[in-house]
């Protein structure tokens, strides 16, 4: 079971660098797309033309961020605190809430209309940011509590406060003029995947699985 768990901790860059790429790839094939402006989900909405291959790259990141999530779970509840373990239970709750929330309840083609599917998509939205915004401040705190383990607990922090900052730029970026949505929903989303790289990195090069 050791090697299993060490085996998964890859799996958090692995990821990460999939669900980049689905941003990068989908900018790339859809010419028209404009990532300034546009919203990331809608590279995979109904009607998107490139959304079966891109789909492809999510369902690997999502994969790869649950059976990740899994060994850092497990490692939780052997070595650390309380705060460590509520912080993990939390992003997993956030992970398996994107894969799902998403897969069931992906933008319509017209996503100005609020019907029921865009509503569902929001909602889990809104939950996948606070999910996510909670669960780095618990790590954040844990880690610092944590004999040694405060270098990781202080990165942790700097990463949830900035995830917590670019979050708040998205709702303050659809009401302005010149529509940047996209732009900051990337500076949010990206932060959240170099959160998840540093995690990785570390209980896969620099601190053993036992």
């Amino acid at each position: 079971m050791k090697k299993i768990y060490r085996g998964f901790m890859p799996l958090g860059m692995v990821g990460a660098l999939f669900y980049i790429a689905h941003t990068i790839i989908g900018q790339i094939l859809w010419k028209a797309y404009n990532p300034i402006t546009t919203d990331i989900s809608s590279l995979t909405a109904d009607g998107a033309p490139n959304r079966n291959i891109l789909s492809i790259f999510c369902n690997v990141y999502s994969v790869c961020m649950i059976l990740f999530l899994v060994a850092l779970i497990k490692k939780a509840f052997d070595e650390y605190n309380l705060m460590c373990k509520i912080g993990y239970i939390v992003l997993m709750i956030m992970q398996l809430t994107s894969t799902f929330g998403y897969s069931l309840f992906p933008l319509s083609g017209d996503k100005t209309v609020m019907n029921f599917q865009n509503v569902m998509h929001i909602t889990v939205t809104i939950i996948v940011v606070f999910t996510t915004i909670t669960s780095s401040f618990l790590i954040a705190v844990g880690y610092l509590k944590q004999k040694n383990t405060e270098c990781l607990g202080r990165i942790c922090l700097i990463m949830a406060i900035l995830i917590t900052i670019f979050g708040a730029t998205v709702p303050i970026s659809m009401n302005l003029r010149m529509n940047i949505l996209g732009l900051t929903e990337r500076l949010e989303i990206y932060t959240i995947q170099i959160f998840m790289i540093v995690l990785s990195y570390n209980y896969t090069f620099i601190k053993k699985v036992n």
